[in-house]
């Protein structure tokens, strides 16, 4: 289906895959400004060539996640390897990202807290991209 879709719109850049966590609340709730919200990580897929692109997205993001939003992000896992499928559509872009977005106990409030929040993150992200490419 992404595959299609890229066909159909050689424009589309940014490419996100969002997951629940099967981490227990403990794990997947920090209260930051006050407010709890479902904490967040990246999972990078280290079983293809350009993996290292996806990696420092995924890094960039944690950094500027945890500058605005401190304890909402978990960090970046890379999954590769026998058994593992550790892919996940970042071969089809350096900007494809899989984010596990709180888990099974989260609830939907904490969920749009930081889906809000990593929204905001990476808006700007996009635009500060943008803007480069429009200087150049």
């Amino acid at each position: 289906m992404l595959v299609e879709a890229i066909e159909r719109n050689e424009n589309l850049e940014f490419f996100l895959d969002i997951h629940r966590d099967s981490q227990p609340r403990d794990i997947t709730t920090a209260t930051v400004n006050g407010e709890p919200m479902a904490r967040l990580f990246f999972v990078v897929g280290t079983d293809h060539p350009e993996y290292e692109r996806n990696l420092n997205l995924a890094t960039e993001m944690h950094y500027r996640i945890e500058e605005e939003y401190p304890g909402l992000s978990r960090g970046v896992l890379e999954r590769g390897g026998s058994g593992v499928d550790g892919v996940y559509n970042q071969d089809l872009s350096p900007n494809a990202m899989l984010i596990e977005f709180g888990g099974i106990q989260n609830n939907f409030e904490e969920l749009n807290r930081s889906a809000e929040a990593v929204g905001d993150i990476i808006a700007d992200y996009i635009y500060e991209q943008v803007e480069g490419e429009v200087e150049q």
